[in-house]
């Protein structure tokens, strides 16, 4: 590509970003108007779902006699020794709005857990969508986060330098049932201190639920 094309593709570039950046933020402005006013009576709401848009650009190239050429945007006028060359071009298009997910019902993770003994935890995983479908079947990822949960730990005066050994899950991929549910058991080894707080985060293509589960006095 030469440095005209690349010039002219990167200045497009940055400028439709922008636009659609100028549509985004004027759509979280709209967006944010008060469902009613002061009296309680709805108020109007508006929503962009396209915008059309047409540019025109006009681009010249400068060669000075003895020197490089360059760009610039700008015609400049008189005589010079500058020998220079035109571009012109229209580009127009209609920037559309698009739901998350392309409009498909948008996948949901939940986790919760249960004390079962003092160091065990039953965890339970549900998989569900927008559209309030049960996902049966599906694989997901569970795993014990350990960076985050030093830090978490640490945030509540905790020293938590490793998870010991018998900290564990008995199972690291969970398979939906008929209920799109899933459970698995979380063992937390006796030496890990009682106000320790692990992190959990679980996985299921581009979604994930992180849960935090505190280790509780050991029996």
């Amino acid at each position: 590509m030469s440095n005209e094309s690349r010039f002219v593709s990167e200045s497009l570039e940055a400028l439709l970003v922008s636009i659609a950046d100028g549509v985004r933020e004027a759509q979280n402005s709209l967006s944010s108007t008060p469902a009613v006013d002061v009296f309680g009576r709805p108020m109007t709401t508006y929503h962009m779902p396209h915008l059309d848009f047409k540019l025109e650009v006009n681009m010249e190239t400068v060669a000075n006699t003895g020197s490089k050429g360059g760009l610039r945007l700008k015609i400049q006028k008189g005589a010079s020794s500058e020998s220079t060359r035109e571009i012109s071009s229209t580009l127009s298009g209609r920037l559309v709005a698009i739901p998350p997910n392309e409009g498909l019902p948008t996948l949901i993770l939940t986790m919760s857990s249960e004390r079962k003994t003092a160091r065990t935890h039953n965890i339970t995983i549900s998989a569900t969508n927008s559209a309030g479908e049960i996902l049966m079947g599906q694989a997901i990822e569970l795993n014990i986060n350990k960076e985050a949960s030093m830090r978490l730990s640490e945030a509540e005066n905790v020293n938590l330098s490793t998870l010991r050994p018998a900290t564990k899950l008995n199972d690291v991929i969970l398979v939906t049932d008929e209920t799109g549910t899933a459970q698995t058991l979380l063992t937390i080894d006796s030496k890990v201190p009682a106000k320790a707080l692990l992190v959990l985060t679980a996985e299921l293509g581009n979604e994930s639920v992180s849960l935090s589960v505190t280790a509780g006095a050991a029996s």
